[in-house]
């Protein structure tokens, strides 16, 4: 089994996890607690925790001791009391490029392009500089949309790809902070003495001077 120190030299985010029947399992997506290792989201976005004691090595991937079929019975969905994340993951901005992920390629490019020009349409006319991005961005991949959508050759898909790797962070407006209503301050009401007493109206009976 390798200690956590080991582990934490050979393991890196990103690895391909490679069962013991040379298939490609899973990525890491960190090492997590004293002994488990975090798998990045698969395709219904689940992570997924094994522990280091599946690990037989490590060389430009890393080597499980049991097959596909036999992790993914005993992976965990949740990890272990002693694992912690250095630190919540900030809440982020979702656009089409993480919400497509797993379509066919060219309609995750149409997607973006309609969500990129919907978000240019909106913009105030002198924000030039978010403007020019999204000008750039549009104008760069309309050179891809050409030809037979239906059978795009390699080349081009692998181009689609790049781009929306390149404009995932495009456009995004982070939420702005929620604004606390201004408290209501009854004119009538004095903070120190409780309800003011207009001149005009006659004094209270409990106040009125004895007779």
């Amino acid at each position: 089994m390798l200690d956590f120190t080991t582990a934490s030299t050979l393991i890196k985010d990103a690895m391909p996890v490679v069962c013991s029947e040379g298939g490609q399992l899973a990525v890491v997506d960190h090492l997590e607690g004293s002994g488990t290792i975090k798998l990045a989201t698969n395709g219904d976005g689940q992570h997924h925790y094994i522990p280091l004691t599946w690990v037989t090595s490590v060389d430009d991937a890393v080597h499980i001791d049991r097959t596909g079929d036999q992790a993914m019975a005993e992976w965990s969905t949740t990890p272990p009391g002693d694992a912690v994340d250095p630190e919540p993951e900030p809440a982020r901005y979702v656009n089409s490029v993480d919400a497509t992920a797993g379509q066919p390629m060219v309609a995750r490019v149409m997607a973006r392009k309609q969500e990129l020009e919907a978000a240019l349409a909106a913009l105030p006319a002198d924000d030039l500089r978010a403007r020019g991005d999204l000008e750039l961005a549009l104008g760069s991949i309309a050179e891809l949309l050409t030809g037979d959508l239906d059978n795009v050759p390699p080349v081009v898909v692998a181009s689609m790809n790049r781009w929306l790797e390149n404009t995932k962070h495009v456009a995004e407006t982070p939420t702005p902070p929620a604004v606390e209503p201004e408290a209501v301050v009854d004119p009538l009401l004095d903070a120190a003495t409780g309800p003011m007493v207009s001149a005009r109206e006659p004094m209270p009976a409990s106040h009125s001077p004895n007779p």
